[in-house]
């Protein structure tokens, strides 16, 4: 069994919707063949003529089954063994299922990690990354610096004022000499 990774179970969704997708086109390629061959008397025919082959085995079935009926109590008590047989058998058979869709999620992420388009796009986001982080340093110092400029020319104006106050009252004590 391999080993499971954090992220096997985002590689099995990856890898099952991937094989969704295929079974998906290859059905609708199939359907759309098929309905493009049909003609409807044949198709009338064949199916009267199923009907009645599907009638005769029903018949023979159900005789099958009437006997089969009087060996259901000796059945009945092989069923555990039975069931645990099948329960053994699934549960190897999903094991294997999530194996398989795991390393199909992976080579899909793998494939399109690797593509030019992925690759740029990854490039991009680091250059933008790199951008915004200059551009907040800048907004930073500018700020810093814009805060520094209050400051000094607060502190200048106050000093310009208590010098023109001084200058002002200097200037009416002599008005009244």
């Amino acid at each position: 069994m391999a080993t499971r990774t954090p992220v096997t179970p985002l590689y099995v969704i990856a890898g099952a919707g991937d094989l969704a997708v295929e079974k998906f086109r290859a059905a609708t390629d199939d359907v759309a063949t098929r309905f493009a061959q049909l003609d409807q008397k044949a198709v009338q025919s064949t199916l009267q003529t199923e009907l009645t082959k599907r009638q005769a085995e029903l018949s023979k079935r159900l005789e099958v089954l009437a006997a089969e009926a009087k060996t259901v109590p000796a059945k009945l008590r092989e069923l555990p063994a039975v069931a645990q047989a099948g329960l053994t058998t699934v549960l190897g058979q999903a094991e294997e299922t999530y194996e398989d869709l795991a390393g199909r999620g992976k080579d899909l992420v793998t494939r399109i990690r690797s593509q030019k388009a992925t690759e740029d796009l990854v490039t991009q986001a680091k250059t933008t990354v790199s951008k915004a982080k200059a551009t907040r340093t800048t907004a930073k110092k500018t700020a810093d610096t814009a805060s520094r400029n209050v400051k000094a020319t607060a502190t200048s104006a106050r000093k310009t004022a208590k010098t023109a106050s001084k200058a002002a009252t200097d200037a009416a004590a002599k008005v009244g000499d």
